[in-house]
């Protein structure tokens, strides 16, 4: 069974972007080095997919949207990274 929320890294990162889970510090407590790993690298990859996606600058809903979802996305790893170092 796959510890990752919505059965596998990507569709977890997808949904952290989207706002659909809310990611703490509990959301990785199950989760050894090998899922951090897959995680970090699904959640950069959907960064920088989601980084590369530039609305007009007259769409600001558009401009906002983006700029929330990066900064779940940066927020998850954060996290991420420090429940990890915590555990060394």
């Amino acid at each position: 069974m796959s510890v990752f929320i919505g059965g596998s890294a990507f569709n977890m990162v997808r949904d952290v972007a989207d706002g659909f889970i809310i990611v703490s510090e509990r959301t990785f407590r199950n989760y050894g080095p090998g899922e951090f790993a897959e995680f970090s690298h699904e959640a950069n990859r959907f960064l920088t997919e989601v980084r590369s996606s530039q609305p007009a600058l007259t769409e600001t809903e558009a401009i906002q949207r983006r700029q929330r979802r990066m900064r779940r996305l940066q927020q998850a790893l954060t996290i991420a990274a420090a429940v990890l170092q915590r555990r060394r």
